[in-house]
């Protein structure tokens, strides 16, 4: 089988950008996947606006995710030995710059909301600037997919340069203003005592982590089109861009758990058993309930039961005829 290719492409910097990108892009979801089951789990009671973002965020990237294994379809199993099939973009300009651009400006606008709840609706200012670059990220981001499909190539050159550098440096410079921001108002918080060190010190390393993350991959794009403007590695950092943001909203709630842990507020063990104590002044007999091999006991802290009369217990179970509540 003869295998024909554009001069400007040697195999290996054709197949190798969208391999490697593909690969990340199915990891990130696995890990996605966990961390919604992690959620679902330990926040059932969470707002139901809150639920809606994350579950339609979660759909978002399960479309991307099935859209990108119908890329690799076409690039390795129906085209496999011709070379035109690895230069033509196919779905992924739907499924990597869209959609990725989409749930970026989806867990901006949600750090955004957190920025104005901290600032007691003051950053009005702040707010409206990380709007604007999140926007204009998007808008380039989403022109460079439509760009794309219609020239039915992958962009080079001076147009992907512009096009990528607006896309990047505008995720970039939102996500800076974001962790700025947030450090400067939970600072402001734990001086007014509302916040423990604990708490604060959990939630500064997470913002620096994930925010440095972002940043990196965005970096990360721009190097390789400066330095391979006319090969298709930036097709490998940007293939996982979307699940990168879908992760940092997804750790930034499940991150909850363990400033609880570090309360003292959550238990796990493979055995527990509660002392049960019941609602009237006598306990019943066999009032003793073990539980086999729970995943998380999540426990008040108080040490009032139902009736709200005071115990000597360290975890209460209060029976009500039917229902049990920790």
């Amino acid at each position: 089988m003869v295998m024909t290719y554009s001069t400007s492409l040697t195999p290996l910097s054709a197949v190798l950008p969208q391999l490697l990108g593909a690969l990340w892009n199915w990891t990130l979801y696995g890990a996605l996947v966990v961390q919604i089951y992690v959620y679902s789990y330990n926040f059932p009671g969470d707002r139901t606006p809150v639920k809606l973002l994350v579950y339609s965020v979660f759909l978002v990237e399960t479309l991307q995710t099935a859209l990108n294994g119908a890329d690799l379809y076409y690039w390795f199993v129906s085209g496999f030995g011709n070379m035109d099939h690895l230069t033509a973009p196919y779905v992924s300009p739907f499924d990597v710059p869209i959609i990725g651009v989409i749930v970026a400006l989806i867990v901006e606008f949600f750090f955004v909301y957190r920025i104005w709840v901290l600032s007691r609706r003051s950053s009005w200012f702040l707010c409206l600037l990380i709007c604007l670059f999140s926007i204009v990220s998007a808008a380039a981001g989403i022109y460079t997919g439509i760009y794309t499909h219609v020239r039915e190539n992958f962009p080079s050159g001076r147009m992907l340069k512009v096009l990528a550098l607006t896309w990047v440096s505008g995720n970039a410079s939102a996500d800076i203003l974001i962790a700025g921001s947030l450090l400067f108002y939970l600072g402001r918080r734990r001086r007014e005592g509302q916040f423990s060190e604990h708490a604060l010190s959990k939630v500064v390393r997470l913002i620096i982590e994930t925010n440095v993350l972002t940043t990196t991959v965005g970096i990360v794009t721009l190097l390789t089109i400066a330095v391979f403007p006319d090969k298709l590695w930036f097709t490998c950092p940007t293939a996982v861009l979307g699940k990168i943001y879908s992760n940092t909203l997804l750790v930034s709630l499940n991150n909850r758990i363990s400033i609880r842990e570090g309360r003292g507020a959550v238990v796990r063990s493979t055995s527990l058993k509660f002392a049960v104590t019941s609602t009237n002044s006598q306990p019943e007999p066999g009032s003793e309930i073990e539980f086999e091999k729970p995943s998380a006991a999540l426990v008040a802290g108080s040490s009032e039961d139902c009736a709200g009369r005071g115990t000597s217990r360290t975890i209460d179970i209060c029976v009500t005829r039917d229902q049990v509540v920790v």
